[in-house]
């Protein structure tokens, strides 16, 4: 995603897709908004991950407006490495995402339900990091802000692939190891 590539308030100007699941730590959130509320957002990595967190492109919420699906690339900078990564990021309603709503679905089963079930059955939007870094040294990074959301939007996170569910305690658990 470049510059050319979204309209005056930031917003995707191309028709976004959901990830394939295989290819992005998934989200499921309660909050149907696509908004991207970046000073929060930078704020909660700094405080709660010591991550540096910014938007390559910043978006404008005109008259409280928000796109129906929407892309963004962000800057992911983590202690240790020498720049920012960049990693994709796409939020589309649940229904446009089937595939993520399934795989939720099956990680929460394979843990046994533990509340993500719920949490699962209650999303209305996914939204998707993928687990590929654009630019950047930081392989981790995409897991950092998959991290982050998950804190943010109270979202389960399922890894690329599948086969499980796990929240940000999961996450932070995962990055130790990394």
């Amino acid at each position: 995603m470049d510059v050319e590539d979204v309209d005056r308030n930031g917003w995707a100007s191309f028709r976004v897709e959901p990830l394939p699941v295989s290819r992005a730590y998934t989200l499921l959130a309660q909050e149907p908004s696509a908004r991207v509320d970046m000073a929060l957002w930078a704020h909660k990595a700094r405080t709660f991950f010591g991550v540096t967190l910014e938007i390559e492109q910043p978006k404008a919420y005109p008259n409280g407006e928000t796109p129906a699906a929407d892309a963004a690339v962000m800057l992911v900078q983590r202690k240790g490495h020498r720049a920012a990564s960049r990693v994709h990021v796409v939020t589309v309603p649940v229904e446009e995402a089937p595939e993520a709503r399934l795989c939720a679905e099956a990680g929460a089963a394979a843990i046994g339900g533990a509340g993500m079930d719920v949490l699962v059955q209650r999303g209305l939007r996914v939204w998707q990091v993928s687990s590929e870094v654009a630019e950047g040294d930081d392989p981790d990074a995409p897991l950092a802000l998959a991290a982050i959301l998950a804190s943010i939007l109270l979202a389960p996170i399922v890894p690329p692939g599948g086969g499980t569910i796990f929240g940000v305690k999961g996450a932070r658990e995962r990055l130790g190891l990394a």
